[in-house]
């Protein structure tokens, strides 16, 4: 079950964002049931609301937000746990992450060890298997061993 990171989340509601389509394709395929048991961390789901605040956003619009996501169909949540908590410090310490960052890779370790994202920070971390958006929608998700060529390059 891959976790979706918080900058799909940011360009799925913001059209000028260069991977807007990318993001809208593959929560298509994910709401549609095309692409089973994909999760957004509970972190990411803290990120874009804290991102929001940043920029002015008013409390109800981020609930709104946060309300669509959680009533997409066949979008999960990984939960935010203290063992995750642990794992990011490690992370944080090993591979000089971000802490949201590493909030995030530690969730895709702890569940299936893979992330959707744009982000490069986690192509630092040689467990964690990271898919490019764009090509998300072509992969066969039962094949748990993701080919190179599909990792984000």
């Amino acid at each position: 079950m891959p976790i979706v990171e918080v900058d799909m989340l940011i360009a799925f509601v913001n059209a000028l964002d260069k991977y807007h389509e990318a993001a809208s394709r593959l929560l298509k395929e994910v709401t549609s049931g095309n692409i089973k048991n994909v999760k957004v961390a509970a972190s990411a789901y803290l990120e874009y609301a804290l991102i929001l605040r940043s920029k002015g956003y008013d409390e109800e619009e981020i609930r709104e937000d946060l309300i669509h996501f959680r009533n997409m169909p066949n979008l999960g949540e990984a939960p935010l746990s203290v063992d995750v908590l642990i794992r990011a410090s490690k992370l944080r310490k090993e591979y000089n992450l971000t802490f949201f960052d590493s909030l995030h890779a530690a969730t895709a370790l702890m569940l299936d060890k893979v992330i959707i994202s744009v982000d490069q920070a986690y192509k630092r971390i040689k467990e964690l298997k990271v898919i490019d958006p764009s090509i998300a929608c072509s992969i066969n998700w039962g094949d748990m061993e993701i080919p190179q060529a599909y990792r984000q390059a």
